[in-house]
């Protein structure tokens, strides 16, 4: 007897599952016991303020990436614009850039001697400004991508249907195609928002304590004032939020990849300006922090050197710590390309919401509250290579999943059909059908999860050893030394992590799936 789809999905989507249940349920339910949930934080007035502080900031990220990812995600799905494609493509790298070069991007451009700051005439340094700068750099391509796929399934001739009654553009735009990919814009909003309530360096850093969010809180208490019962009441909350944040995204999404249209029209007057006066935007908020970070690390008080660069290369760690960046992103990608294709082909077997949230879990739950669990959970393994490879997976994997999830769900099933009837078994149809219509999309996330591994930050702090320091941990050590110089070196390291995200990108081909 042949086993149901649903029986066959839960059974491929078996070992990421369990991956999940021992790499996330079991450490965070051990940190929430340890000491007991004291529910009485929650009538305190200061944790009320952060808490309200968290969900405003995140609001207000999404709100602006929105206003601005929202009609440019339109216009670039109903005109021709030159350079489409690699806008969208490079929009992923700022998504995975390690948050201590985005921190040192964003005080070189508007921090208290910003090259912005004075020509603008304005000091961001302290404001709560500079924080949701920093959200939208991280999360305004993710707005843009999503309402582009949104969008991009809205063909134009319902739009050019409705011109033809005497709609005007506008109006056509905003009673037509926005209804029917409100569903992608939902979701692009809530997963903005839950990225930047989840945020930890940027807060860390940028906030300080006046602005500082739920995140940077169970961080203070657990790793400073070993408050574990105060920080399960914060983690219980936290938890409970972006869970139901996380289902209702999962609700929203409907549907496959977004095909763009073929023949679109260019550009003309009013439209074309504002079109490219909002890709001007964006380019400005995703990579002027970047290219900042990349003029640091050659610009000295005295004008353009290279001896940060010259101190970098000549240093005996270097070499140990550009290896260990590799060696285990490499590891760390075998996992995630397995897991996330397992899960998302579980998921689309079984077409079950639960699998596709459990996808999720990892990407939506606090690090520092996992980080903590693992110490608690596997004290033997906190310090050994398995385990720290095996953090870097559950960061990875996630991200392939939601690649080849959307890609899979937009398969025409009349397809596989097709190879059935022609003679071709289940696992030849899947071989030569699926797997060459979807490898696309697995090729991207596996970039993505390679990209977020090279710059992971936390995980390698509290799991590695020194002899696996890796270039974040170097960069890090560097911005915590006085002085220009370490500054500059920070600057160059900063740079080689951008080169093998952008070389990870070029060598996998990424950038050509959809992540939802």
């Amino acid at each position: 007897m042949t086993p149901s789809p649903a029986l066959r999905g839960w059974l491929l989507a078996f070992p990421p599952v369990l991956f999940i249940l021992l790499l996330l349920v079991l450490p965070l339910g051990r940190t929430l016991a340890e000491g007991g949930v004291k529910l009485a934080i929650w009538q305190d007035p200061y944790f009320l303020g952060r808490l309200a502080w968290t969900v405003g900031q995140a609001t207000a990220t999404a709100l602006l990436a929105l206003a601005v990812g929202g009609p440019l995600a339109y216009l670039l799905s109903r005109y021709a614009v030159p350079g489409k494609s690699m806008l969208l493509r490079l929009l992923l790298l700022p998504f995975v850039t390690p948050t201590l070069v985005a921190v040192l991007g964003l005080t070189a451009l508007l921090g208290p001697r910003g090259w912005l700051t004075g020509p603008l005439g304005i000091d961001l340094d302290g404001t709560p400004t500079l924080l949701i700068l920093g959200n939208l750099f991280f999360n305004l391509p993710v707005m843009v991508r999503l309402a582009y796929g949104g969008f991009s399934r809205v063909s134009p001739t319902l739009t050019g249907a409705a011109r033809t009654l005497g709609a005007s553009g506008l109006r056509a735009a905003l009673t037509v195609a926005l209804p029917l990919a409100l569903p992608g814009l939902s979701a692009g909003f809530i997963l903005v928002f839950l990225y930047s309530a989840l945020s930890f360096g940027l807060p860390l850093a940028l906030g300080g304590e006046r602005y500082a969010t739920l995140e940077v809180e169970i961080y203070t208490l657990t790793a400073y004032q070993l408050r574990l019962s105060e920080a399960s009441a914060l983690i219980a909350g936290q938890l409970l939020l972006t869970l139901t944040a996380t289902w209702t995204y999962v609700r929203l999404l409907r549907g496959g990849v977004g095909v763009p249209a073929p023949g679109l029209p260019t550009a003309r007057g009013g439209v074309a300006a504002l079109l490219w006066t909002l890709v001007a935007l964006v380019v400005l908020i995703c990579f002027g922090p970047l290219l900042a970070v990349v003029a640091r690390g050659l610009l000295g008080t005295g004008g353009p050197t290279l001896a940060y660069w010259r101190g970098v290369l000549t240093d005996p760690d270097t070499p140990l710590l550009l290896g260990n960046t590799l060696r285990f992103g490499l590891l760390a990608l075998v996992g995630a390309a397995l897991l996330g294709t397992l899960h998302a082909l579980g998921a689309w077997l079984a077409r079950s919401r639960t699998l596709d949230l459990l996808s999720l879990l990892p990407l939506m739950v606090s690090p520092v509250s996992l980080a903590v669990g693992y110490l608690l959970a596997y004290p033997a393994l906190s310090a050994t290579l398995p385990m720290l490879i095996a953090a870097y997976t559950l960061l990875g994997f996630p991200l392939v999943t939601r690649s080849v999830l959307p890609a899979l769900r937009a398969l025409p099933p009349r397809t596989l059909e097709a190879a059935r009837t022609l003679g071709a078994g289940a696992l030849a149809a899947h071989r030569t059908v699926t797997l060459p219509l979807t490898l696309p999309a697995l090729r991207g996330g596996a970039a993505l999860a390679l990209a977020t591994v090279l710059g992971e930050f936390g995980a390698t702090l509290v799991l590695t050893r020194p002899e696996w320091a890796t270039l974040s941990v170097g960069l890090y050590e560097r911005l915590g030394r006085p002085g220009e110089r370490n500054l500059g070196e920070a600057c160059a390291l900063a740079t080689v992590l951008l080169l093998l995200a952008g070389l990870s990108f070029t060598l996998l081909d990424g950038g050509e799936g959809e992540v939802t």
